[in-house]
């Protein structure tokens, strides 16, 4: 449970993220302009959501000891590879908009914390020691719930419609836990 002090550093940095997201050095993002950019991350965000889907049923095979540890890692390294290419798409967005652009490169860059984390539980995964993995459960979700918040609001003042799904980013699973959710 997170404490007062906790609560209020977790304000400060939303509010100072947002903040800086807010405040575009140079024009703001068209109507136009934000659907090209949410039509090109869900050519990524879509696909990527359905590749993490299959990250349960490898660890649960693991778990009950259905598939050994080695062809669990081997699977999982397979599904890190994968991803691994939605990571470069997203982080090779190009975008002209410098509004766009630094809620991007907030949202690619949680592509790069789930990279590690996967590459680190496929590399442990023989041998079942999951000490390594990282935590960066709570950065990933401030950072996409920023992404997403940001996002919302530009949809609003332009009066663009976003994907339905897109209000459950941040929420739920963020990371394959090989103990169970």
């Amino acid at each position: 449970m997170m404490g007062t002090a906790g609560f209020a550093v977790v304000l400060v940095v939303v509010g100072a993220v947002a903040a800086g997201c807010s405040s575009s050095p140079s024009r703001s993002v068209s109507a136009s302009e934000l659907r090209s950019y949410v039509s090109a991350v869900d050519r990524i965000r879509l696909p990527v959501n359905q590749l993490l889907t299959g990250a349960d049923p490898i660890l649960n095979g693991f778990k009950t000891k259905k598939i050994s540890p080695q062809t669990a890692s081997d699977q999982m390294g397979a599904l890190e590879n994968r991803f691994a290419t939605y990571a470069v798409d997203i982080n090779a967005l190009h975008l002209s908009n410098a509004r766009l652009k630094k809620l991007n490169d907030l949202y690619a860059h949680t592509f790069l914390f789930e990279d590690s984390y996967l590459s680190t539980l496929a590399a442990d995964l023989p041998d079942g020691n999951f000490d390594n993995l990282p935590n960066t459960q709570n950065e990933q979700r401030l950072d996409i719930i920023t992404w997403r918040t940001q996002l919302e609001i530009l949809a609003r003042t332009d009066h663009v419609r976003l994907p339905a799904d897109l209000h459950q980013a941040g929420r739920g699973e963020i990371a394959p836990s090989p103990g169970g959710s």
